[in-house]
């Protein structure tokens, strides 16, 4: 898990580097959370439950570090985080999650709406800079292990969508290695039920299915 480790520290100092470099950013993601009524604490934001990681076996990521995470520096911690938790819990994919899954972002940006992204127009080049981070921090992650990559939330993946410069670099690091993507899926968010009722619908037509098939014919065709 050396490699792992060295990647999650990579990750780390690339934040640090981030939020002390940028002080303008800084104060446009101040505004946009004083808008709501809450002060902030980290504008780009690192996991840190990452450095928990002792067994990888699945990459889970999610849009963007919301109000809690933000606060905690922890990612998928609110209501959203507690039901995707409970349901690697339940389907006995993982003994221990924070040992077993690395929560990404396809962004380590704040905002508390995820929308409240498009608002940095100023700040194109560092949005898209931090998708194409986060995209190559998973691809990373995947190469170095025998994990799966669950990509959650894919409204906004797609040309000329939020997520956009994400997808693509996602696409061409698959280009590069393609077997990558027989280990990569595409689902709902956790938040409103979307994941399981997506699962559920699969379930539903193919009964006695195992959970694992499931998952995989429940995965969106996104590329």
């Amino acid at each position: 898990m050396n490699k792992i480790q060295d990647l999650v520290q990579s990750f780390e100092d690339h934040i640090s580097k981030i939020n002390s470099e940028n002080p303008e950013f800084f104060q446009a993601v101040a505004l946009i959370a004083q808008s709501y009524g809450y002060p902030l604490s980290n504008a780009a934001v690192f996991n840190k439950n990452l450095k928990k990681i002792t067994n990888l076996k699945y990459i889970l990521v999610a849009d963007n570090p919301g109000v809690t995470e933000q606060h905690e520096e922890c990612y998928l911690v609110g209501k959203a985080g507690k039901t995707a938790r409970n349901f690697f819990k339940n389907n006995s994919l993982v003994s221990d999650f924070d040992e077993e899954v690395a929560v990404l972002n396809k962004t380590f940006i704040h905002t508390k709406s995820t929308l409240d992204l498009k608002k940095f127009k100023n700040f194109k080049s560092l949005l898209e800079d931090s998708e194409k981070f986060m995209a190559n921090l998973a691809v990373d992650m995947l190469e170095a292990t025998e994990a799966e990559l669950w990509i959650t939330g894919c409204s906004e993946l797609g040309e000329k969508k939020l997520f956009s410069e994400y997808l693509k670099t996602l696409k061409s690091r698959c280009t590069k290695n393609p077997t990558l993507k027989e280990r990569i899926f595409f689902y709902p968010h956790f938040s409103f039920g979307n994941f399981s009722k997506n699962l559920n619908l699969v379930l539903a037509k193919n009964h006695g299915i195992s959970i694992e098939n499931a998952l995989k014919a429940a995965s969106l065709q996104i590329f």
